[in-house]
């Protein structure tokens, strides 16, 4: 599970909503646009800092989602061919978009790391019923998060097993993936039934399933408006 830190209590629909704006204005720079997300990334580290977050686990989570990034990212060295000044110097186009579109996943992931480890995912769920969302897509988005433990938890399970048959080899052969991943989907599948079958026992009912909708002061609206409101100036400055 993932373990939330919390220094302040921030109302979750207020970091949804700033967390939200502010990678929709990271998105929406041009794809040279370098040297202007710089000063972008000070509300990510200012928030790390601010709750004291492990740097550790958000280097893990970085380095996990790091081949995605670079593989989304050596695309534009293949469509954009075409050389620019920059600073004086001519360089290929393709680089400097490679590492604009870097920068932008980079700080986007910081953005939605920093508000899960802030945030618990029921206040969260919360939040967005107040924000109108339907009742059964933030369940399922609920229901899903549990479930992605239980997958890590098979998979877990599933290399010891396999470190245990082969104690000589280092990692998974490639030649097994195939095989692993087809058992660890239907084991997955299987005890996700499991756990559904138990809740329905004691229970459990998507009507009846209650979701605390935490009350949003005015204090943390001016507070919210306050944010947004510097991310959204300084994208219009920044043209």
């Amino acid at each position: 599970m993932i373990h939330v830190y919390r220094r302040h209590d921030v109302h979750p629909l207020s970091m949804l909503i700033i967390t939200f704006t502010y990678i929709f204005v990271v998105a929406s720079f041009h794809s040279y646009a370098f040297i202007e997300m710089m000063p972008l990334s000070l509300y990510p580290i200012t928030m790390i800092v601010f709750y004291r977050l492990s740097i550790r686990h958000i280097k893990n989570i970085l380095l996990a989602s790091l081949p995605f990034i670079t593989a989304i990212g050596v695309s534009q060295l293949f469509f954009i061919d075409e050389r620019i000044s920059f600073f004086h110097w001519h360089i290929e186009a393709g680089w400097l978009a490679f590492t604009t579109l870097v920068i932008k996943n980079t700080l986007a992931i910081l953005a939605a790391t920093v508000l899960f480890l802030t945030i618990p995912i029921e206040q969260l769920a919360g939040a967005l019923l107040s924000l109108r969302i339907p009742r059964l897509l933030v369940i399922q988005l609920l229901l899903t998060y549990r479930y992605i433990f239980l997958f890590l938890e098979e998979a877990k399970r599933l290399r010891q097993a396999y470190m245990l048959r082969a104690p000589h080899h280092r990692a998974m052969k490639l030649s097994v993936w195939g095989s692993l991943v087809g058992h660890l989907l239907l084991r997955t599948f299987e005890r996700a039934e499991r756990v559904y079958e138990a809740m329905t026992l004691r229970g459990f009912s998507i009507q009846r399933m209650h979701i605390k909708i935490k009350r949003w002061t005015t204090k943390e609206m001016i507070y919210t408006f306050v944010i947004i409101g510097l991310f959204i100036a300084y994208r219009l400055v920044v043209i």
